[in-house]
């Protein structure tokens, strides 16, 4: 590659400066006619920059390429085409969007399940004696308590009473004896009757299944003591009670309804009104067993019957 002029230049200037007169090269040279006289640079002069040398002006380097290279001739096609203008492009169509993937079908909703409409149970007659009245009782089957009962336990010893004692349902051992209050827990609650002057009592169930668990109460709600409830109130008016002694708190709930609460042991000893008779809720005799000294509560609830009986 031959240097360019520029550089030969240069390489002649500083041969200059340096003091020589005369340049050998391959062959005699002598400056072009057109090449700028330089100046002696004198020693206390400063160095001078050189100029920048704009694109394409004489003596640069792509001045001397453009020189140098010629232009290719234009083709009488092509400048047809140049001078011709271009054709107006027509606008692309819009792309069209995918086609969305098929959705699965939807597996429709499964209909609600209607909820059971609870079927009233039909309704009790009305018994004109307690034979009858037990007998429907044994056969009844309105609730679900009749299928899991250990027996049906439905009075006490008397049959016949000027009050009645309401207990929940009839224990392990009266089931065995087949008799309410029977066992040996209700015997501290039977010597304070006696010791109160009251006459034995009748004594009904509130439910009258015995559960096969008497420790399971999940089963033992509103709804089974409204369906057993025609069957004591019906055996009160059998057996001319005047007054009733309902034992413990949840009993004396089932009696009342879900409509009167009952804040135990607050309502002990209470007066209030069951069927139109007067009533008076106190502690359980299982109870009693094993709390002693619940006695003087259960005697001043006694005391208090024998004063709502006596006015009754």
């Amino acid at each position: 590659m031959s240097p360019s002029p520029e550089t030969v230049r240069r390489w002649i200037r500083l041969q200059r400066e340096l003091g020589l007169d005369e340049i050998f090269l391959d062959e005699p040279w002598a400056p072009p006619a057109s090449a700028p006289t330089i100046p002696p640079v004198r020693p206390d002069a400063a160095p001078r920059r050189a100029a920048p040398v704009s694109p394409g002006a004489p003596g640069s380097s792509q001045g001397s390429r453009s020189s140098t290279s010629e232009q290719p001739p234009t083709r009488p096609d092509r400048a047809a085409a140049q001078a011709t203008p271009p054709a107006r492009r027509e606008p692309m169509p819009p792309l069209a969007r995918p086609a969305p993937p098929p959705q699965a079908p939807r597996t429709p909703a499964p209909a609600p399940v209607p909820r059971p409409v609870p079927t009233r149970a039909p309704a009790i007659p009305v018994f004109s004696a307690l034979p009858e009245l037990h007998a429907h009782a044994r056969a009844c089957t309105r609730c679900i308590l009749h299928g899991k009962r250990r027996a049906q336990v439905l009075e006490g010893a008397a049959t016949s009473s000027t009050w009645a004692v309401l207990t929940l349902y009839g224990w392990a051992d009266d089931a065995d004896r087949g008799q309410l209050l029977s066992g040996t827990y209700a015997q501290g609650f039977l010597d304070l009757v006696k010791a109160s002057g009251l006459p034995a009592p009748v004594v009904l169930p509130l439910l009258a299944c015995a559960p096969t668990d008497p420790a399971d109460t999940t089963i033992q709600g509103f709804t089974e003591a409204v369906r057993c409830r025609p069957y004591w109130t019906q055996a009160l008016k059998l057996q001319g009670v005047r007054a009733v002694l309902v034992l413990d708190h949840k009993a004396t709930q089932f009696a009342r309804g879900p409509a009167f609460p009952v804040a135990w042991p607050a309502f002990r000893g209470e007066a209030w009104t069951l069927e139109g008779l007067p009533a008076i809720s106190t502690h359980h005799p299982a109870r009693l067993a094993r709390s002693t000294q619940l006695a003087p509560e259960v005697a001043s609830d006694l005391a208090l019957l024998k004063t709502l009986l006596e006015k009754a």
